[in-house]
């Protein structure tokens, strides 16, 4: 019942942020020359997330795989939504009633968040500040985010570290979601 009334409540904020979208008019153009709060107004599309090897090349994130999908939103009233997912999660046996595996599984092919954020024009970045979230530990935090922008692509990355006291540096692209014929 948990599980639904978190979908359910994932889903009513994802439509609410892509109506809200919908009805202004396009902030961005590739090289605009807005402020990046204004530029952040959009739904974006999940292109690449990982972390960075010494090589500089990207290792997916284990329990989303190489083809992850997800979804970014900011909306005019400084609200966000994130979520992720494995799009090679397994369906569950009996959809009415997963078994304690079943829903372990869940839990790890999906996370999402959602709160407010404060972009941070001078330093490039933007802080969300999750007020629900899949992993209880975000909520209340401040999660900083450097920001790149190229083109349609948002470029989020950070870097984190590791319980040994390693860094380890990751990055999401996200693609800018246009409606059809546009």
């Amino acid at each position: 019942m948990r599980i639904g009334m978190i979908s359910i409540l994932l889903l009513v904020l994802s439509v609410t942020l892509n109506l809200r979208a919908q009805n202004r008019p396009s902030s961005s153009s590739p090289g605009s020359k807005l402020p990046l709060a204004r530029r952040l107004l959009e739904t974006w599309r999940l292109i690449s997330i990982g972390t960075i090897r010494p090589d500089g090349t990207l290792e997916s994130l284990p329990d989303l795989g190489p083809h992850a999908t997800g979804y970014l939103m900011y909306d005019t009233t400084g609200h966000m939504c994130v979520s992720l997912a494995s799009p090679n999660h397994p369906r569950w046996a009996n959809p009415d009633k997963p078994t304690e595996a079943e829903r372990l599984r869940s839990f790890d092919a999906m996370f999402a968040y959602c709160g407010t954020y404060e972009v941070q024009e001078n330093e490039h970045r933007v802080i969300h500040r999750p007020e629900m979230s899949s992993w209880p530990h975000y909520l209340g935090s401040d999660q900083f985010r450097d920001i790149r922008m190229k083109g349609d692509r948002l470029i989020l990355s950070d870097t984190d570290m590791l319980p040994n006291g390693e860094h380890r540096e990751y990055q999401i692209t996200w693609e800018r979601v246009r409606k059809p014929n546009q």
